[in-house]
């Protein structure tokens, strides 16, 4: 039987390696800590046969790569996280925890490149990468807070916001990169709106805006710096084989309207 082999990045420094590191005094990571171990491991999984998953990839030079090898018939896949989406290093406001992840916010040009690979098709699958912390933990500077940001409570309203409602990925892709796509890659069963079928279902509100409260979260955890940010698509039910298991607090109507 095929195996697979799944790699994440674990950088040993804490920032991107660019201007803003050094406006803010913080050690850079290399993009080719990142893009190095890629590039060996694809010629480790050319060699074996093996199915090689890259998580959260973050720079162009790994996407590169990638695509490369997947132009070589290497099997490969891999994904991005919504963060390296939406920011690059930049971006970052001040020397906070909330702003601290692994791998690193990097250049608008690796920003860029993430978006093309997805566009044409180097990239997968969008993941969360949710990485729960205290706020004690996450309320200090780079140098003593734990890597991570939360993210599976407003992912989706976060690419949609952002991506979909801009016209630069359509619904369909969103939806193909955030659940078909992983549970193809992945063996698992992938439901679909048929007659029979487990009614395992998201229903979101896309028409109206909220804003990104933390004191909402279902998680213990506020770890993230998109909290204030206004976001389209808030959840309103979720099912679970036919059965509610969610339910939002500010739908309007219910769940017979979606019938």
């Amino acid at each position: 039987r095929t195996r697979m082999f799944v790699s994440e990045m674990m950088l040993i420094n804490i920032f991107y390696e660019g201007e803003k590191a050094d406006e803010l005094g913080l050690a850079g990571i290399m993009s080719a800590a990142e893009s190095s171990q890629i590039a060996r491991d694809l010629l480790l999984a050319e060699e074996t046969g093996v199915h090689y998953h890259v998580c959260h990839v973050s720079s162009k030079e790994s996407v590169r790569v990638i695509r490369e090898a997947k132009k070589a018939g290497i099997r490969v896949s891999c994904e991005v996280c919504p963060h390296h989406l939406l920011f690059a290093d930049e971006d970052i406001t001040e020397n906070h925890g909330y702003w601290k992840m692994n791998p690193p916010l990097r250049a608008r040009e690796d920003q860029n490149a993430l978006i093309e690979g997805l566009l044409d098709g180097t990239i997968d699958c969008i993941a969360t990468d949710h990485a729960p912390h205290s706020f004690a933990e996450k309320n200090q500077d780079f140098n003593h807070s734990p890597f991570g940001i939360v993210g599976s409570e407003y992912a989706f309203q976060l690419i949609y916001t952002a991506f979909v409602k801009k016209g630069i990925f359509t619904l369909a892709q969103v939806i193909d990169w955030m659940a078909i796509k992983p549970a193809v890659l992945f063996g698992l069963t992938v439901n679909r709106l048929n007659v029979g079928d487990p009614a395992d279902l998201a229903i979101f509100d896309i028409d109206h805006s909220y804003t990104v409260d933390e004191k909402k979260f279902l998680s213990k955890a506020e770890n993230t710096p998109f909290i204030g940010r206004e976001l389209f698509g808030d959840t309103l039910y979720t099912l679970v084989n036919g059965k509610i298991v969610w339910q939002g607090g500010n739908q309007n109507g219910s769940l017979a309207d979606f019938r």
